[in-house]
């Protein structure tokens, strides 16, 4: 008997440390049969696991013990998502498929609560910022209603700013306290006009924000920070060189900011890349090509050679450099080689059939290659794809005739190897030497630089 008791008093912290912590919920009115969960690194989410959901939309899931501790998505439907932050403690909530934010309560879960009531009270303090800053720029300063409204603004500024302090201070342990506090941004004083208030953010925008927590990228604060900061830079007034310039500026300082953090630096570099090659912004990704540093960086090195490799990529293959002279055969089972191309330009593609945006392109790219123009124009599509089907009827659908070409090796493909092609759709625009003249992301681009060079008329 004394040894059963002994056992039972030893087992018990043993069975306790093995307790996994549950995360339930209830989606009222919700119709699918599964939710799925992801993980978060920065803005990439990666789907592991997938939870039942019964009839009545309740639905359990037990983490694992080695679950990281940080944000979490729950996606169902088309474009149905809420986030959750795990922290070791057991989550259970109840909302409706409809109105997901308005009708979510947390039964039990301390760190989320935090959290939601922070959104919450940040979203309803910036809304009423918004409006009554305009006044402030607009109003009579000598007008006694100007001193209510500067108040005013005060008042909702400190108080915002003084309940963010707080629950840092009081709830350290907390993810949600962590981030809360690299979330919020100090705001300017009422007394500052229009560009002092713009100033004021771009030198405190970070103030708050700890580049050293690596569990932070967890979640999407990292990526969301980067993108608010750009804004600050934004101006539609601006063509695109100009904004390029201001852009730099601001990955300048993105760049000094987050250096003495390996691992969060060589995330919001390769996030800044993928994000400027997006937009074909070539000045931008020029900047940080040269000025990026990964030497000293210690780093995963599956993730430092995967950025390595972007970055080499713009160097060798930016506008002014040559490519090599491809070879390949084509769908039709000609050979192909760039030099022996006759027109004076050539675009050369890759796209894939299931990217909608390359679907788009390719159609409108009919517009312009036309028979009496060849001489000037050629394009040469490589698709991305696996299935020879899928590509040739889509090809024929669309009578598609210019130059096709498909390994059927997706992203292994020797020419996406060759080239360094990491998104859909790529464009470069070559002269006869294989000179890369320029780099369009859209067709509007293209044709803007076609017109350029008298292609098109």
């Amino acid at each position: 008997m004394l040894f059963r008791i002994l056992l039972i008093i030893l087992l018990c912290p043993v069975l306790a440390v093995s307790q996994n912590n549950t995360l339930s919920g209830k989606i009222s009115e919700i119709k699918d049969d599964y939710i799925y969960l992801h993980t978060f690194y920065g803005a990439e989410n990666k789907r592991f696991d997938s939870i039942q959901v019964q009839p009545d939309g309740s639905f359990t899931y037990q983490f694992q013990n080695n679950a990281y501790k940080g944000m979490y998505r729950l996606r169902w439907g088309k474009n149905q998502m809420m986030d959750i932050i795990y922290n070791d403690e057991n989550i259970r909530f109840q909302t409706t498929n409809n109105s997901i934010v308005d009708s979510l309560v947390y039964f039990h879960s301390p760190e989320n609560q935090l959290y939601f009531d922070y959104l919450q009270k940040r979203n309803v303090c910036e809304f009423k910022l918004e409006l009554i800053y305009p006044l402030i720029n607009m109003y009579p300063k000598d007008d006694p209603f100007y001193a209510s409204i500067t108040k005013q603004y005060d008042i909702v500024n400190d108080e915002m700013s003084e309940w963010a302090s707080s629950i840092v201070k009081h709830h350290p342990n907390k993810f949600a306290a962590r981030l809360i506090r690299s979330d919020y941004t100090p705001m300017p004083s009422s007394f500052l006009n229009e560009e002092q208030h713009v100033n004021f953010l771009k030198i405190h925008f970070f103030d708050n924000i700890d580049f050293n927590d690596t569990s932070l990228l967890n979640s999407n604060l990292f990526s969301n920070k980067t993108i608010q900061y750009l804004s600050l830079y934004q101006n539609n007034r601006l063509d695109k060189d100009h904004l390029q310039v201001e852009y730099i500026k601001a990955v300048s300082i993105i760049m000094e900011k987050a250096k003495n953090s390996p691992e969060v630096y060589a995330y919001i570099m390769d996030y800044l890349i993928n994000g400027f090659s997006s937009y074909g912004f070539e000045k931008v990704l020029t900047f940080i090509a040269d000025n990026i540093d990964l030497e000293d960086q210690c780093i995963d090195e599956e993730k430092k050679a995967l950025l390595e490799k972007k970055v080499d990529s713009h160097k060798k293959f930016s506008i002014g450099k040559q490519i090599p002279d491809i070879e390949t055969i084509d769908l039709k089972g000609n050979s192909v080689k760039l030099s022996s191309i006759e027109s004076e330009y050539t675009i050369l593609l890759f796209w894939a059939t299931w990217c909608p945006s390359c679907k788009g392109l390719v159609n409108d790219l009919k517009k312009i290659y036309l028979p009496d123009n060849h001489h000037k124009l050629e394009i040469v599509a490589i698709a991305i794809d696996e299935s020879k089907d899928e590509l040739e009827k889509f090809l024929n659908d669309g009578d598609y005739n210019w130059i096709n070409v498909c390994d059927f090796k997706k992203w292994k493909g020797d020419l996406v190897q060759q080239l360094d092609i990491y998104a859909t759709p790529t464009m470069f625009l070559l002269d006869k030497s294989l000179t890369i003249q320029a780099k369009p992301i859209t067709y509007n681009e293209l044709t803007n630089e076609l017109f350029k060079r008298n292609v098109l008329e």
